[in-house]
């Protein structure tokens, strides 16, 4: 697909997290002898080893949002987009840096503000990493407007909105950081000139 413009890197393909991994990850929250929160206690203290990071400052922004609900979805979400990237790719996924995740954070905030100024943009920013990360993007909105709709109290979707953003730049972080099967981490070299 052509963009007319656009700050965020390419995702190549083979650092897009598919179905099955997401399958595989839901039916592994859903059943068990586990508890759902066991599972995600467990899986934070992974990406918190893995991705320290990443870990650190997911925590810090999750902490900020004073919306219960929010708070508690964000705890799920940044948890289960760190175990879909396990689990598509367990030996492929290589530690983000702070630098990583700074140009993460900075790309996909120059993107939002570079469509912002166009009139003509009709693409938002989450419709570019959900044109590189379909199925990732599909389970988070899922379980975000699952979560709204089962509430029986009014979300603060300010918080809502951030947690969003938290949560697209852990994707976009994550995307490259996943080495190519023969190694290579990010985007190929040619992407790059």
């Amino acid at each position: 697909m052509f963009f007319r413009k656009a700050a965020l890197r390419p995702v190549p393909g083979w650092a897009v997290v598919n179905e099955h991994a997401l399958d595989s990850l839901e039916l592994g929250l859903e059943e068990g002898s586990e508890s759902l929160q066991n599972i995600l206690d467990k899986g934070y203290r992974d990406l918190d080893r893995r991705q320290p990071s990443v870990g650190l400052w997911l925590a810090e922004e999750v902490s900020k949002i004073e919306d219960e609900l929010v708070q508690s979805l964000g705890y799920f979400l940044v948890v289960a987009v760190y175990l879909a990237f396990r689990e598509a790719f367990p030996r492929r996924l290589h530690e983000v840096d702070q630098e990583g995740l700074r140009l993460a954070e900075d790309t996909l905030d120059a993107d939002i503000e570079l469509r912002a100024q166009d009139p003509l943009e009709v693409l938002d920013t989450d419709d570019v990493v959900r044109l590189a990360q379909p199925a990732l993007l599909r389970f988070i909105q899922h379980h975000m407007q699952e979560a709204v709709e089962q509430s029986t109290e009014d979300v603060d979707l300010d918080e809502l909105d951030r947690l969003y953003h938290t949560i697209l730049v852990e994707v976009v972080a994550l995307s490259h950081a996943v080495a190519s099967p023969t190694g290579e981490v990010g985007p190929p070299r040619e992407a790059l000139a």
